[in-house]
């Protein structure tokens, strides 16, 4: 009989079976049919078959000494590698109980004895083809999820790209505004290094999450440094640093990352920087804006509002310039609990030392 399968797209049905007579009407039966067989009198030898030879359909005897076909069966069921091929019985038994038994286990057919050969055929067939669908769907799938990350890293990247572009530009239109962003990113890398190490924090700050810091937190200004911008070219004095202009930096901020994002699918970046500048005077306490307490601040936010006030000459507590590296320590340290959260400060105070200081300080050291 003319083969219905190319050698390469051949179906393999492993046959089980402890009579011999059994497997080979089976085994006649579908390599007539041009189906490729493989063949087993007991479960052992069936389970070896299939490390070397992954089968597209099983057909087991149910009762077979040592172990049986419905233990077989719950063995492939329960193995990820083996739970998507189709699992038929054959046998002479075809009670009520027997089948319930049998489809709970994960079977998805019987096939009775004597076997009718175009019975064999049909069921064989139709149980092949449904396998065969649900491994192309599962391929199609996996392409388009494929895809689909593809599309959403090349999207993070040109945000990414837009963003720092924006940083740049920042930079280049006010240098000590630049080497504050660029202090602060690359200071919130080494806390969250830092933070990584501490049980608290160490399923939270995955290594991406180190990566993405440190480019999203220079953007923490964004939002005050186009308001400047505005400011300065109506000849307007920039707004003081109350708290509606605070709310207003936040907002202008906001506005600008989500204009970058709209209309796209949110990267983790974009979404960090946005979380950032969102939550950034929120105080531990709840004091600040918006009225957010202790851990329900975001933790990105939560160590930039830090090291933010860290790299700024002028005191956080108490609006005037602050001279030395060991007295900003100092003020940070009596606002833990209040402004910042006790466990990133106590980290801080460990590894301080490690970080970008503004210019400022080291022109007083």
């Amino acid at each position: 009989m003319e083969r219905k399968y190319t050698d390469t797209e051949t179906p393999k049905i492993l046959i089980v079976d402890d009579m011999d007579m059994n497997v080979a009407i089976l085994d006649n039966i579908l390599q007539s049919e041009g189906y490729d067989t493989i063949c087993a009198t007991s479960v052992h030898d069936a389970l070896e078959l299939i490390k070397v030879n992954k089968p597209s359909l099983v057909l087991s005897d149910l009762s077979m000494p040592e172990i049986d076909g419905m233990e077989f069966c719950q063995m492939l069921k329960n193995n990820p590698k083996t739970r998507d091929i189709p699992f038929v019985f054959i046998t002479v038994l075809d009670t009520t109980g027997e089948k319930e038994r049998a489809f709970s286990t994960g079977a998805v057919d019987f096939i009775p004895k004597p076997f009718d050969s175009i019975e064999v055929i049909m069921r064989v067939k139709n149980h092949i083809t449904n396998y065969q669908l649900k491994q192309q769907m599962g391929d199609y799938n996996r392409m388009m999820h494929k895809l689909v990350d593809e599309q959403k890293k090349q999207i993070e990247q040109e945000q990414e790209n837009v963003l720092l572009s924006l940083v740049k530009l920042m930079g280049k239109r006010d240098r000590k505004l630049g080497e504050h962003m660029a202090n602060v990113g690359y200071n919130s890398r080494v806390m969250a290094q830092g933070l990584q190490l501490l049980p608290k924090f160490e399923h939270e700050i995955t290594d991406k999450f180190i990566e993405t810091i440190e480019k999203a937190a220079m953007l923490h200004d964004i939002g005050c440094f186009i308001l400047a911008e505005q400011a300065q070219i109506s000849k307007n004095q920039p707004g003081q640093w109350d708290e509606e202009y605070i709310k207003s930096c936040l907002a202008k901020s906001s506005e600008i990352l989500e204009e970058i994002s709209a209309g796209q699918i949110d990267g983790y970046y974009l979404t960090m920087a946005i979380e950032i500048v969102n939550y950034l005077y929120a105080n531990w306490d709840g004091t600040g804006y918006p009225t957010l307490k202790g851990a329900s601040i975001p933790l990105e936010a939560r160590i930039v509002a830090l090291l933010d006030d860290f790299d700024n000459p002028v005191s956080r507590e108490t609006g005037m310039m602050v001279d030395s590296v060991e007295e900003k320590i100092r003020l940070i340290n009596e606002s833990s609990g209040v402004y910042y959260d006790p466990d990133i400060v106590d980290a801080f105070n460990k590894i301080w030392r490690q970080m970008k200081v503004n210019e400022h300080f080291n022109k007083n050291v």
